[in-house]
Order: C-alpha cells, then structure tokens, then sequence
C-alpha cells in the first residue's frame, strides 16, 4: 500500500491537535508516541490515562487517534479490521463522555472529522479495485481487496450510507449474496424511508441466497410503502412460490390488477410467474420420470412406482391449469401492451412447450393415424410460437437468441429462405 496515499489533511490534524496540547500529563505521553510514531507506546499510555481517569473523554480520544494512526502503517487492509474496531469504540467512548461533559474539551469538536478523514480514505480506496479495469488488474482478487477496504470503512463509519450501499454492490460482484443481503439490510435500517428499489435489491440478495422466507419479509414491508410497485410485486410473487404460498403470490399480483385492470405490466407478472411454476412443476415430473424407469429397469417398488406416477398425474393436472391461465394472462398482456417483447417471448415458450409435449406423444405411439393427428396438432402449435417469437423480434431486430430459435422453427417448418435468413441474424 503506498502511504503516500493517505491524504495531507490526516496529517496536519494529528499535527494540529499536538500543537494544540494543553499540558495534561496524563495526556502529554500519548501526544509523544504520536509524534514519534511510536503508535504502540501511545495506546499504552492513553489505557494507563484511561485507567487513571476513566471519565476523560479526551484520553479515548487520543487513543482513538494513535490507533487510526497505527492503522496506517499496516499494509493488508483486512489486517488493519480489529485496529479500526478498536479505534471506533474508543471514539464511541469519547463521544459518550464529551456529551455528558459541561466544559468540552477541543477534542471534542474534533471526532467527526478525524471518523470522516478515515473513513474516507477507506471508501477511495475500494472503488478502483471494482470499478477500474487497469487497477483491478494489479492485484489477483481486486473484488476482495474492494471488500476489505469497505468493510474498514464501515466499521470506522457504521452510519455511511454511501458505503454499506456499495458494499453490498461489491458483495454481489463477488457472488457473495449473503453479504450483499446484510450490507443492503443496513442501508434500509440506516433510513427513515428507503426506496423502493432498495426493497427490491435487498428481496433479490435474499432470494439469491435462498432465504425466500426473509425476502418474503423484506418485499412485504417494501410493499407496505410502496403497494404499486411492479418489480416488488414480481419479486415477492417468485419468494412466495419459492416457499410454496402460491396462493399468496397470486392474490398479490390479482390484488393489483382489480385495481388497475389495463395495467398490462400486472397481467405479464402473473402470467409469467404461472408459467414459472408450471416449468418447475415440469422439471419435477421430469426427475420422477427418470427414477420410474429407473425402478423399472431394476425391478423396484412396485408401490414406489405407482406413488411417482400418481404424483405425475397430479402435477400434470395442476400444469394443464396454470398454463391455462399463464395464457390467459399473458394474451391480456400483449392485447393491452404490443410492446412487451417478455410475455410475446413467454407465450412463445409457452406454444413451444406445449408442441414438444405432443411431439412426445407422437413417438410414443405405436398408431400412424394417432401419429399424424399429433404431428399436425403438434405444428400447429409451433406455428403459435412463430408467430410469437417474430413479434420478439419486431420489438428488438438483434435479439440474436429469438433468431436462432426462429432458425430452429423454420427448419422444422420446412420454411428454407426464412431458416437462412434467421440463420444468418442469429450469427450462426
């Protein structure tokens, strides 16, 4: 760490408050080991000053200031963490016995800024390690580095709003959901009011991090504020289903939409978040179906075998009803909306899935008629999903993934100068 980066001003406040010494003999000591850098002497001599008189405000102080200092000295951020701890409890400390003092010391209008002269020099220091390609690329793990100095600087100055906030950035760079969870969980606390995007970051830190329970908390007290928020709607709809309170998720987004009835953004939350479950509910009968063949292939449970076929039959009948209804929605969506290239894109999938699952039924069967039936029911789907994913593409001509599923259609379609220019758009 280059000490040159620690800015003038710290200097000439250590400096300024040694010049402006009163002559205390208790506190005389501990301005020598300062001066003389000698940082270890000086915490000792203001814990002999503590012990001595525990109601001067002004030894914390300086301790506070001598371990500040020491901390300047340690190279490794996250080896300074338990010098700044200390340091932020002796200036609680001094704070604490300032305030209850009638005649305050100088001392005493000097803690803010000797807290924000450290503190900022912590903050600076993170940022280009997250933010700046060349310094970033100086170190093996910039986003650690980051961390650390943040976490230095939050602990010098739990009440930055400004630092916990990038923090939890910083956090979620680094794939660390937990942590951004805690540091956004501060910055709302820190508030009388947050936002409702702050609700929102800290509901998908939480659901990231898979504690659906408490993102479900966190998005219901954002809602609480902020009752018309689509995103926080979206986001507490995904937690209640993570959690299995379907109900719920739907009576939310259904809340919202008797409420504004055109609100197109509403019925493509809920449409959406149908067709979720109805894909997980799908990958479910997809893991049953391999453990059926599976028992079959082994000559399992016989119960065993029965029990996942009914809970197939079960979940495909419950799939039948949400898609129903996913449809539905997401129909309404696009009627009141023709721009919204996310549920054109869904019903897409939707029509999709449902020609593959007939497909399927088409090569399961040992009929040609029956076959032939499937296939033509089958493309007729795949044509609905067409007309979809080229309405996708209208909306946004580069969407390169639309093109490469429209290239996949076509040549299912038999469509030749429509598969080669969709090949083409897709970059393939």
């Amino acid at each position: 760490m280059n000490k040159k980066a620690y800015s003038l001003f710290s200097a000439f406040m250590v400096a300024f408050l040694l010049l402006s010494c009163t002559g205390d003999p208790l506190i005389t000591p501990i301005q020598e080991g300062i001066n003389s850098q000698n940082y270890d002497a000086a915490i000792a001599a203001a814990d002999s000053a503590i012990a001595l008189q525990p109601q001067s405000g002004v030894a914390y102080y300086y301790k506070g200031v001598a371990l500040g200092k020491k901390a300047e000295t340690i190279d490794e951020p996250s080896d300074r963490l338990p010098v700044y701890e200390d340091m932020r409890e002796s200036l609680d400390d001094a704070k604490l016995l300032f305030s209850a003092s009638t005649d305050k010391p100088k001392e005493a209008g000097q803690v803010t800024n000797l807290v924000l002269s450290t503190w900022s020099t912590e903050h600076n220091a993170a940022i280009p390690y997250a933010t700046n390609d060349s310094v970033m690329a100086t170190v093996e793990n910039p986003l650690e580095l980051a961390i650390a100095h943040l976490v230095n600087a939050v602990t010098i100055n739990p009440d930055s709003l400004l630092s916990h906030d990038v923090l939890a950035q910083i956090y979620y760079m680094n794939d660390n959901y937990e942590g951004a969870a805690s540091e956004m969980s501060k910055v709302i606390e820190l508030q009388d009011s947050a936002a409702s995007s702050e609700y929102d970051r800290l509901g998908y830190y939480l659901l990231q991090s898979g504690h659906a329970d408490k993102a479900v908390e966190a998005l219901e007290e954002g809602l609480a504020l902020y009752p018309d928020s689509v995103t926080l709607v979206q986001k507490i709809a995904d937690a209640y289903f993570k959690i299995g309170r379907v109900d719920d998720a739907l009576v939310t987004v259904e809340r919202l939409i008797k409420s504004d009835p055109n609100n197109a953004q509403y019925r493509l939350v809920i449409g959406s978040q149908l067709y979720q479950q109805v894909l997980d509910f799908d990958d479910v009968v997809d893991e049953n179906n391999e453990k059926i063949a599976q028992l079959e292939e082994e000559g399992g449970n016989e119960a065993e075998i029965e029990k996942l076929k009914a809970e197939n039959a079960e979940l495909e009948t419950k799939m039948a009803t949400l898609t129903d209804r996913a449809e539905q929605a997401l129909l309404k969506a696009v009627e009141l909306d023709d721009q919204l290239s996310m549920a054109f894109n869904t019903l897409g999938v939707l029509y999709q899935n449902k020609a593959a699952a007939l497909f399927d039924e088409r090569n399961n069967t040992l009929d040609n008629d029956e076959a032939d039936r499937l296939d033509a029911l089958a493309k007729d789907e795949v044509r609905k999903a067409m007309g979809y994913y080229e309405k996708v593409i209208e909306i946004n001509p580069d969407d390169t993934v639309t093109w490469e599923t429209l290239f996949r259609i076509y040549t299912l379609l038999d469509m030749r100068d429509e598969a080669e220019e969709a090949m083409n758009k897709a970059g393939m």
